[in-house]
C-alpha cells in the first residue's frame, strides 16, 4: 500500500476544495522568488502544475518559473515580482484544487483520504476512526480512536484488508496483540 502525502490535508473555502501542496517559508533574491517546503512526496510535482492558488488572497496564479534545491521548492508566480509582495506571502500556503491532483495506482491513497475514515474489523467490529497517520519509513502506521482508547496499526498488507475511500471505510485483520 503506497500513500502519497499531503501532510496538511483538505481546506474548504466557500464550497471549493483546496489542497495544500506548499508552505512559503522565505524569500530567495530580490525579483519575487519565494522558497517553498513541499508538502508532497513527489517533489516535481510542482513541474506539472501550469498554475496554484496562493491562500493569503485566494488567487489563482500562473506558475513562471520552478527549480529545486535542498529538498526546497523556489518558485515565481505570476504577479509576485519583487522580494517585498513575496516577503508578504511567508507563512502561507499554495494549494491546488481537486482536479489538479495526480492519479494514484491502484493500493495509493492520499493521507487526507484516510484521517478521519472509519476502521472495521473482518468480522464487521467497528473500531474507532483514523485519527492520525505516521510516516516512520518501513512502514506507515495508523492511529487509531474510538473515543475510549487509541491504538496503532501498521499500514501493512497483513493488516489493511480493505481501503474504500469513498464510503471512507477500511477493514482491518486483527491479529493477536493488535488491540492491546
Amino acid at each position: 500500500m503506497k500513500l502519497f502525502n499531503n501532510k496538511t490535508g483538505r481546506d474548504t473555502d466557500t464550497m471549493n476544495e483546496y489542497i495544500k501542496i506548499g508552505k512559503i517559508v522565505s524569500t530567495h533574491g530580490v525579483r519575487g522568488c519565494m522558497k517553498c517546503m513541499p508538502l508532497t512526496d513527489y517533489l516535481k510535482r510542482f513541474d506539472e502544475l501550469e498554475y496554484v492558488y496562493t491562500e493569503k488572497d485566494n488567487a489563482k496564479r500562473e506558475i513562471k518559473n520552478v527549480r529545486y534545491g535542498n529538498s526546497m521548492v523556489y518558485i515565481m508566480l505570476e504577479n509576485i515580482d519583487d522580494m517585498s509582495t513575496a516577503e508578504s506571502f511567508k507563512d502561507t500556503f499554495i494549494s491546488i484544487k481537486e482536479d489538479q491532483l495526480r492519479e494514484l495506482p491502484k493500493n495509493s491513497y492520499y493521507l487526507f483520504d484516510l484521517e478521519g475514515m472509519e476502521v472495521y474489523s473482518t468480522e464487521g467490529e467497528y473500531l474507532g476512526k483514523i485519527i492520525s497517520v505516521y510516516q516512520t519509513g518501513a512502514n506507515d502506521v495508523y492511529e487509531i480512536s474510538d473515543n475510549n482508547k487509541s491504538f496503532l496499526i501498521p499500514a501493512v498488507k497483513e493488516v489493511v484488508k480493505d481501503v474504500n475511500v469513498k464510503d471512507k471505510k477500511m477493514i482491518i485483520n486483527v491479529i493477536e496483540g493488535l488491540l492491546e
